[in-house]
């Protein structure tokens, strides 16, 4: 599901309400009727997951989207882990 930057950023915070890790967010544009995804701004947050916890991640990933907006992109595509496995 293609998210608005609004949308995006409202589910990290839900994410983070129900202690579930922000894994990636890519950045893209829409345009109508798709999205286009720059992998050039894709955030990986994976390699975080055992050293940070989960509102300072969704956090981290809410401050990458509001970046992502300053510099044009209209879309997001949110990743959320539930459990990782080792």
């Amino acid at each position: 599901m293609k998210l608005s930057p609004k949308a995006a950023i409202e589910v990290c915070e839900e994410a983070t309400r129900r202690g579930v890790f922000v894994g990636i967010v890519e950045a893209g544009h829409w345009y109508n009727p798709g999205f286009q995804p720059d992998m050039s701004t894709r955030w990986d947050s994976l390699k975080f997951y055992k050293d940070i916890d989960i509102k300072l991640n969704n956090d981290i990933a809410i401050e990458n989207i509001n970046g992502d907006v300053t510099d044009g992109y209209t879309a997001f595509l949110i990743t959320v882990i539930s459990q990782v496995s080792d």
